[in-house]
């Protein structure tokens, strides 16, 4: 790219009224969901995409609110070459999709959404990404690539006569760079008086700015066709914006009168997951065009609701949709019996071998399955473009094979067997491979696999880097529990500070100015070893962190309390166990425990629960302390469904351990506090997961859980306390953990909490830095039984997503 096309496009992408809605685009399909059409049918919502080679069919999914989406069946269609763009249709009662295919294009119908689907019909007509249209005279038409169109009979099922040319497409400037022009994806509207004729250009892969939505419309489906003045209405137009290549949209209405558009793109840096599924919300013009709505608040997605579910025990009698196999489909090679996976090899390797896949949606995740090999049987684990591009591991009964590509392997000793576990690790395509004998123990065989490159920029064939199980040779590979969890693997310990090393009581939270996800925390002055009793864990400041990529954080600085009054400890004030909420104010609010100066002993100076608000999260406002029983401290907010909030706190009166909650509408004018427990503990977090409330409590020994229906009533759960002392193994990790913060994402619940490292062994009880010193760590919550259970043992991915 020369200097001069670079400036004009990075000029262009900050002219006035190129701009986009604050929110979005939104990703409803992360993963390779290639080439949407989408369809509204009353108040449900259908959409498909490009099943290329990977069988069986094409893969239709659900929604009733266009962004939580469900996959509901495939239409088992043979492909015979690789099918894609196609279009999704309700004509007359009956669902179409027309797509092409080897050359030619083709049709399947159902009288249901959900089957049975009919076998491929062949219209015998060239060109490629078929759209349907019913005209203004009563007949049905296709249009298709380079702006031409054919007549459909009546029926939908062949085509009359022979196809013309109607539309030349929309000129895009010289210099923009593209990978051509490529006048393809068009997909027609009637609304009004007139035909929007929505189309794709620039090529839809290579350089970020290829891809373009054009529209144009037109009083008859035949044309003439009157471009926009809007052109284009999508279009990356910088490599700095998050999506590349963005294209190949469809529009749609909901059944309140609001109109979105749906298209495909790139994330930019994670080209092997393939092209994305996302909307944007547009808005009509007054003189009839249409164009994005800068002003649409972003779709609120359901934190608990659940798509595709990418593990698989293999309990079910069939094959799960998560699944798909690379080419021809043969069900008798694919059994499900008694809870396993059984796979017939073929091939030599995993190149031309039996292969199951799914679709992956994440840039970092973790893949493991168990395998059994019959005498003679070759299983793996493995990470698939195409034929020619793959890496991953293979074994018999007496060799691994680590594939590095398709090209260059390494071998090692099997000494487990014909039974074993296999693990793949993907870190943003740096990935690690492990062996088990037992699930357990976990062994690396190779580091730093990178499969970046495996891409279609590179290979071509518009695919996208898949990870499933393999089974080369003649006879069958038994595989049990396919395991895939989504998240950055979290190091043990998460976080230390670099200034006093006592990062400690963590609260973590979306910061949508910086756009990370922010850690604020007690820093207690562990580094200040000459300081006597316990004065370092006094006139302790209050840290900020920030998530660098996922699991890993970085300091950013100490947030700022200038105001503070001389009854608070002004300048001497210590500061304890932060949380804050975003009020309905626009303003965030600090509910702080602050200890009214500097003391060497417990129980020396004053303590109080203080409000505090900012309105750039660094910067803090004091507002007032609680008139509560001096010494109260702890406290913790949650807005409950009323739109009520309650703060729960400890108040330690008389050597007591009690808790309390108060009820506030606005944040700032409270109730009286109403007694919730007594139980020995402090630091509650409070929060809802899994239709029940919880509360936890650290009480030094490890963490005391509480789950209720109401949060008023609660019932102590059975067991002992999560996390006590001596019971971990990883670094920082072995001592009890202590007051933490539950956030709750994508449906998964994280507990971030700290421990003491150095009070462990023979020289738990001393007093010096080594005892003084503390970590933050981090462990996902798991529901078992109704209650909460963890293991701080296993490798914990986190996977934060800003809310929404």
């Amino acid at each position: 790219m020369n200097e001069i096309t670079l400036f004009t496009l990075l000029s262009l992408a900050v002219l006035p009224g190129l701009t986009w809605p604050e929110g979005y685009p939104q990703a409803i399909l992360r993963g390779d969901y290639a080439d949407p059409t989408i369809l509204r049918d009353g108040d449900d919502y259908y959409m498909t995409h490009s099943p290329f080679v990977y069988a069986p069919g094409f893969l239709i999914w659900h929604s009733s609110d266009l962004i939580n989406w469900r996959p509901l069946i495939r239409t088992m269609t043979p492909i015979n070459g690789s099918a894609y763009a196609p279009d999704l249709v309700k004509h007359d009662g009956k669902y179409y999709i027309y797509y092409p295919d080897s050359g030619s294009n083709w049709v399947i119908w159902a009288d249901n959404i959900m089957g049975p689907w009919s076998e491929p019909v062949d219209l015998k007509i060239g060109k490629i990404d078929p759209g349907h249209v019913v005209g203004e005279d009563g007949k049905r038409y296709l249009l298709l690539s380079g702006g031409m169109m054919v007549e459909l009979s009546d029926d939908g099922l062949s085509t009359v006569g022979e196809m013309f040319k109607t539309y030349e497409g929309w000129k895009f400037p010289s210099d923009w760079v593209t990978e051509g022009f490529y006048l393809e994806s068009p997909k027609l509207t009637h609304k009004g008086e007139y035909y929007y004729l929505t189309s794709a250009e620039g090529g839809t892969a290579g350089p970020p700015t290829s891809h373009m939505v054009v529209s144009a419309r037109s009083k008859s489906v035949k044309g003439p066709w009157e471009n926009s003045p809007y052109n284009p209405i999508v279009h990356t137009y910088s490599a700095e914006e998050s999506w590349w290549s963005k294209g190949h949209g469809t529009l749609v209405d909901d059944s309140e009168g609001h109109w979105w558009i749906v298209y495909h793109a790139y994330e930019k840096g994670a080209h092997t997951l393939g092209r994305q599924t996302l909307i944007d919300p547009i808005e009509w013009t007054e003189d009839g065009w249409f164009r994005l709505d800068e002003k649409r608040k972003p779709l609120k997605a359901n934190p608990d609701f659940r798509g595709m579910e990418l593990s698989d025990d293999f309990s079910s009698k069939e094959l799960g949709l998560q699944w798909t196999t690379w080419g021809k489909y043969n069900k008798k090679d694919i059994v499900i019996e008694n809870g396993s996976l059984y796979l017939t090899g073929k091939g030599s390797s995993p190149g031309d071998g039996r292969l199951l896949l799914i679709t992956v949606p994440d840039r970092n995740y973790e893949a493991q399955t168990e395998v059994d090999l019959e005498k003679g049987g070759i299983g793996g684990l493995v990470l698939f473009y195409r034929e020619s591009v793959f890496a991953g591991i293979t074994a018999n009964e007496k060799t691994f094979t680590i594939h590095e590509s398709a090209i260059e392997k390494k071998m090692l000793d099997n000494a487990f067997g014909k039974h074993f576990f296999l693990k793949i690790i993907n870190q943003k395509d740096q990935c690690t491979i492990q062996i088990s004998k037992d699930g357990s123990q976990w062994e690396t065989i190779k580091e730093h696999l990178d499969v970046s490159g495996m891409h279609h920029n590179n290979h071509r064939g518009f695919y996208a880097l898949r990870v499933g199980v393999v089974a080369t040779g003649i006879a069958k590979t038994r595989f049990d529990n396919f395991q895939y969890t989504a998240g950055v693997l979290a190091s043990k310990p998460l976080y230390r500070d670099p200034v006093y090393d006592g990062a400690a009581d963590p609260v973590v939270l979306w910061n949508p100015i910086e756009k990370k996800w922010w850690m604020f925390y007690t820093n207690r002055r562990a580094t200040e070893t000459h300081l006597p009793g316990v004065s370092w864990v006094f006139k302790t400041p209050i840290g900020i962190a920030e998530l660098e990529d996922g699991a890993h954080w970085r300091y950013v600085g100490m947030a700022n309390f200038p105001n503070l009054p001389d009854e608070m400890g002004g300048k001497d004030a210590t500061l304890w166990a932060p949380d804050i909420v975003y009020g309905d104010d626009g303003a965030w609010h600090m509910f702080l425990s602050i200890q009214a100066g500097v003391a060497e002993r417990w129980g020396k100076v004053p303590g109080y629960i203080a409000h505090l608000t900012s309105n750039n999260l660094r910067d803090w406002k004091y507002v007032r302390r609680f008139d509560l029983p001096v010494g109260c401290y702890d406290a913790d907010a949650i807005k409950m469904p009323d739109g009520m909030w309650r703060l729960y706190f400890k108040d330690p009166t008389n050597h007591a351990s009690t808790f309390y909650y108060m009820e506030s509408a606005n944040l700032y004018d409270w109730s009286e506090p109403k007694k919730v427990i007594s139980s020995q503990g402090e630091g509650p977090i409070v929060f809802k997961w899994k239709d029940f409330y919880w509360m936890i409590l650290c009480d030094g020994k490890g963490f005391k859980t509480f789950r209720s229906i109401d949060a008023d009533k609660w019932d102590r759960q059975p067991g002992g306390p999560l996390m006590p002392h001596g019971t971990g193994k990883g670094k920082d990790d072995a001592t009890c953990a202590r007051h933490g913060e539950v956030v709750i994402s994508g449906g998964r619940a994280y507990l971030f909490y700290f421990t003491h490292p150095g009070r462990i062994g023979a020289d738990r009880d001393k007093d010096t830095y080594e005892q003084r010193r503390s970590s933050i760590q981090v462990v996902e919550l798991e529901f078992c039984d109704g209650w909460l259970v963890v293991n701080r043992n296993e490798p914990t991915y986190v996977q934060l997503s800003p809310p929404r």
